[in-house]
């Protein structure tokens, strides 16, 4: 709550999947409480890291919805063909999950994807 009166607008809450896993439940009433009404303050976005890579977007997604930050260094940077690949193959995950599309369907039209799949496995 202090955070929030001291006027963050981005608070890491958990990954709920990943290497920062925490409580499902209370990572989501978390995630609530921080974009519900309080006091006239602004909401507060909540940040999920820690081992997200292009693999594990979809469960998060399905898990905690779109009104958060998703940050993903190693899930970009460590792309076998570079960062901008990494980021090309998170962005098509999340395309993936907005069309109902499996992650292995996706990828048979997206490289980059495709090549995060080899590289992280299907998770």
């Amino acid at each position: 709550k202090l955070l929030r009166l001291a006027g963050v607008d981005q608070l890491h809450t958990g990954a709920i999947v990943g290497k920062m896993e925490g409580n499902v439940r209370e990572i989501l009433e978390m995630n609530e409480w921080l974009r519900s009404d309080f006091y006239g303050l602004k909401p507060v976005l909540p940040v999920a890291s820690g081992g997200v890579d292009p693999t594990r977007v979809p469960r998060l997604l399905d898990l905690a919805g779109t009104e958060l930050v998703i940050n993903a260094g190693g899930g970009i940077h460590g792309h076998p063909c570079g960062t901008r690949a990494g980021a090309r193959a998170l962005r098509q995950s999340m395309d993936a999950w907005m069309a109902g599309k499996s992650l292995r369907d996706y990828a048979k039209t997206h490289v980059e994807l495709g090549q995060a799949l080899e590289e992280w496995g299907n998770r």
